[in-house]
């Protein structure tokens, strides 16, 4: 499997080429994309610009999304994975953001409530997945929600944890999987719950435990549901899972693995400037020396793999609000680091990371040629 860089030829909205991500990347019959906001830059005020409420900011979006597609040579009914990235302004406009989405288009999507976007009057930003990666299987968002829609174990984040966890298993099990084969997680809780989410640790131990699927966990200033405390994201693989890990045992009482390789892909865990083996943050207060430590770790990673930076897929940077006004500088960090083709890439500010310390977190997937 090799990887290509896609690029429509016409997209009058901004000049892509001026970023460090690539529009999408394809590989194996699979197009990752970046996401996309209704960003456009206008000539008369002389910058990239967003305008329009929710609605109309999606509507543009898919239009992007659209443009990229075309470009592949897949139309959006292709899209097999669908993340709205929403402010709370957005999330409260949440029906007319769906309502913007393709005909024929009938993908359940996920969504993550953000801060902000990295356009400031952004409220709503769009990344799909088309075509199929071989073996792979995604769920959709998982919400403590019982069959009548009632939420389960009201205020108990480790209850609701371990029935999302079992919810997978249910849900997995028609597709011939179980919990065994989950190679990749994100959870997204609240600040009001950072305290308490390492109780969740148990849970995840017993249920997905030994070789631990690869890991993300943000916090959001709400979630899809106004009582729910926690929002679960599973993708599992008909492949045989191989855990990574370069050599550190931090993760051998961790309940997530750095990075797991099934088929050509890897997947890397969310990556902080988390030191596994002095457990201290690195770089307190300095978002590009965070990045740069990260990338350095999401090597290690890839490098343990038999892989390499330049066989990366896919980026979603996830970033503190306290390192959101020095985010700018991760941008030449990567033009260093990465290089032609970029990889696709999601940037967005959340309500925070597990450590108030830690600026960025930063997720990946790559290829293992």
């Amino acid at each position: 499997m090799t990887l290509r860089a896609v690029a429509p030829a016409h997209f009058p909205w901004v000049d892509t080429s001026k970023y460090t991500f690539s529009p999408a990347i394809s590989a194996g019959g699979a197009h990752w994309l970046s996401g996309q906001t209704a960003s456009v830059y206008d000539a008369e005020r002389s910058r990239v610009v967003v305008d329009g409420n929710a609605g109309a900011q999606a509507a543009l979006c898919w239009k992007k999304v659209g443009a990229v597609l075309d470009a592949a040579g897949c139309p959006p009914s292709s899209c097999r994975e669908l993340v709205e990235y929403l402010t709370v302004d957005g999330l409260a406009e949440r029906e007319a953001v769906r309502a913007a989405r393709p005909s024929g288009l009938s993908l359940e999507g996920s969504t993550l409530v953000v801060e902000s976007l990295l356009r400031p009057d952004a409220l709503v930003e769009i990344e799909v997945v088309a075509g199929a990666a071989e073996g792979l299987v995604r769920l959709p968002q998982l919400l403590p929600l019982d069959a009548n829609g009632e939420v389960v174990a009201p205020g108990d984040l480790v209850g609701q944890a371990e029935f999302v966890l079992e919810e997978a298993a249910r849900r997995l099990e028609p597709h011939g999987l179980g919990l065994g084969d989950v190679v990749r997680t994100v959870e997204q809780t609240t600040a009001a719950t950072r305290d308490r989410y390492r109780e969740t640790g148990e849970a995840r131990k017993r249920l997905l435990g030994p070789a631990y699927p690869a890991s993300t966990g943000v916090l959001s200033p709400a979630l899809p549901h106004p009582d729910a405390l926690i929002a679960l994201e599973v993708w599992a693989s008909r492949h045989e899972k191989r855990v990574i890990n370069p050599g550190w045992p931090a993760f051998d009482r961790l309940s997530f693995s750095p990075g797991v390789v099934a088929g050509d892909l890897l997947f890397v865990s969310g990556t902080t400037a988390w030191d596994a083996t002095t457990g201290e943050t690195v770089a307190r207060g300095d978002i590009a020396a965070q990045a740069e430590y990260v990338y350095a770790q999401i090597a290690a990673v890839c490098e343990a793999a038999g892989s390499s930076l330049e066989h990366l897929v896919k980026t979603v940077e996830y970033v503190s609000p306290a390192g959101a006004a020095g985010y700018r500088e991760v941008g030449a960090l990567r033009r260093r680091l990465l290089g032609r083709p970029f990889p696709a890439s999601t940037g967005v500010v959340v309500g925070g990371l597990l450590a108030s310390s830690w600026w960025i977190e930063i997720e990946a997937l790559a290829l293992v040629p």
